[in-house]
């Protein structure tokens, strides 16, 4: 269930609005493959009103790190959270994006089912901010983690059925998280684990519905 914002939101990484608060907690993420507990807790919270859904990740992490500073680069092969959107349920139409704990951003979308018709020029037009509880890239000390804010608007996603959604319409979506890289333990995080190793697995998304 995603609950309607009263008011639009400050994208800065940290939840200090009372939305937040009142937003239901997708999580903690499993394990992709097995569904077993993952290795750090991973939780997600999203809301929405007229123009934008929005999404926020609380990943924990002792070391945070990320490789990628610009945008569209391969933030998936390092650390990253991710949505996967697909408006219609049509499981053809769908759209990713990613985050990276630099405040990179990835997004592409697809036509024709899983893996098809990648649109790399696509642009989400996301607002997104990265909030870092400890220090970037400096093993020295002990992190507590990053939380991710994005404001996706809804006239740039694909497949929409029709210009912004209303109280009681679904999507299809879901939720990941990968844990890779120097100093990670190499493992996959979802909220509805695909139970094999493809995160575009849109047989195994979850279902979002739009509340007030």
């Amino acid at each position: 269930m995603v609950h309607r914002a009263a008011a639009p939101l400050q994208i800065d990484g940290v939840l200090a609005e009372a939305a937040w608060d009142r937003a239901e907690k997708a999580g903690p993420f499993v394990r992709s493959l097995d569904g077993k507990p993952a290795s750090a807790t991973t939780e997600a919270r999203l809301l929405w009103d007229g123009e934008n859904l929005y999404v926020a990740f609380l990943a924990e992490d002792a070391n945070v790190s990320g490789v990628f500073f610009r945008d569209d680069e391969k933030l998936y092969t390092s650390n990253v959270v991710e949505i996967f959107l697909n408006p219609s349920g049509d499981s053809s139409h769908y759209d990713e994006i990613e985050v990276a704990p630099t405040n990179a951003l990835f997004d592409a979308s697809f036509s024709g089912g899983p893996r098809k018709g990648m649109d790399l020029s696509w642009s989400s037009r996301a607002r997104h901010a990265v909030h870092v509880d400890g220090t970037l890239n400096d093993p020295r000390d002990a992190d507590r983690g990053w939380t991710v804010e994005l404001a996706i608007p809804f006239s740039a996603l694909t497949g929409m059925p029709k210009p912004r959604p209303e109280r009681g319409d679904r999507w299809k979506f879901n939720l990941y998280r990968l844990r890779q890289g120097p100093g990670q333990p190499g493992e996959g995080q979802a909220y509805s684990p695909p139970l094999r190793g493809d995160f575009h697995a849109l047989d195994r998304f979850a279902t979002l519905r739009f509340e007030d």
